[in-house]
């Protein structure tokens, strides 16, 4: 690849382990609008903004006026409720300090590119106390599109002051793995590990089980790829 200046990081089930405490909220609220979701249901929508997901669900089961909420009172409802699981029982994902030290030592700037909206951004970077590792902090809540649309990629490396081509984009996310090729970087897939095997994840330009089994090859084969 071109000489890599600049790590874009996707945030959930990446650098924190938030997908089940997601799962968790949207079940809890979805359950309000008699909507019943399982873990399964709410792993289709992963990698999507929260107000993709509320009006995925809406368009698939509209609750009633009778009900007396929004869309938009929903997906507040859903972020309020996900920041009081990140404070009760946000927890880092495997390597994150060790991918980030990594970077950090090889002088490269860093970047969390997420779907997720500010205030859970700023949750869970306070929650795991990384904030000093970013140059920039970019969410999909600026974006017309979230993801698996390019559109956050493009910005964050236009905010990073750097090309498409020079950005290393990691992700856990089957939409966002499709976001960043899509916006012509290279990809570093994580999947979950239920999802690991699934062949659909192999359009990344590498993919490994976690953060902490990136290292210098990995960084290598990159280079060559």
């Amino acid at each position: 690849m071109t000489k890599l200046k600049a790590v874009l990081f996707d945030m959930d089930g990446l650098l924190i382990d938030s997908e089940p405490l997601w799962r968790k909220a949207e079940i809890a609220i979805f359950k309000s609008v008699s909507i019943e979701l399982t873990d399964a249901d709410c792993i289709k929508t992963a990698g999507l903004r929260i107000d993709e997901v509320v009006d995925y669900w809406y368009q698939k089961y509209p609750w009633k006026d009778s009900e007396g909420f929004t869309k938009k009172d929903i997906e507040k409802k859903i972020v309020a409720e996900l920041i009081q699981l990140i404070v009760l029982e946000g927890a880092p994902m495997s390597g994150v300090t060790e991918i980030l030290n990594f970077f950090k030592n090889l002088k490269i700037p860093m970047a969390i590119a997420s779907s997720s909206y500010y205030n859970i951004i700023h949750a869970v970077i306070d929650k795991l106390n990384i904030h000093h590792y970013f140059k920039i902090i970019h969410s999909a809540e600026e974006e017309e599109y979230g993801k698996p649309h390019p559109a956050i990629f493009l910005t964050a490396a236009k905010k990073m002051g750097v090309k498409n081509s020079e950005c290393l984009v990691f992700e856990d996310s089957f939409h966002g793995i499709i976001a960043g090729l899509a916006a012509k970087m290279k990809v570093v897939a994580i999947p979950d590990k239920a999802l690991y095997n699934n062949i659909k994840f192999d359009i990344a330009t590498i993919k490994i089980k976690s953060l902490s089994a990136f290292n210098e090859r990995c960084l290598t084969q990159l280079t060559l790829t």
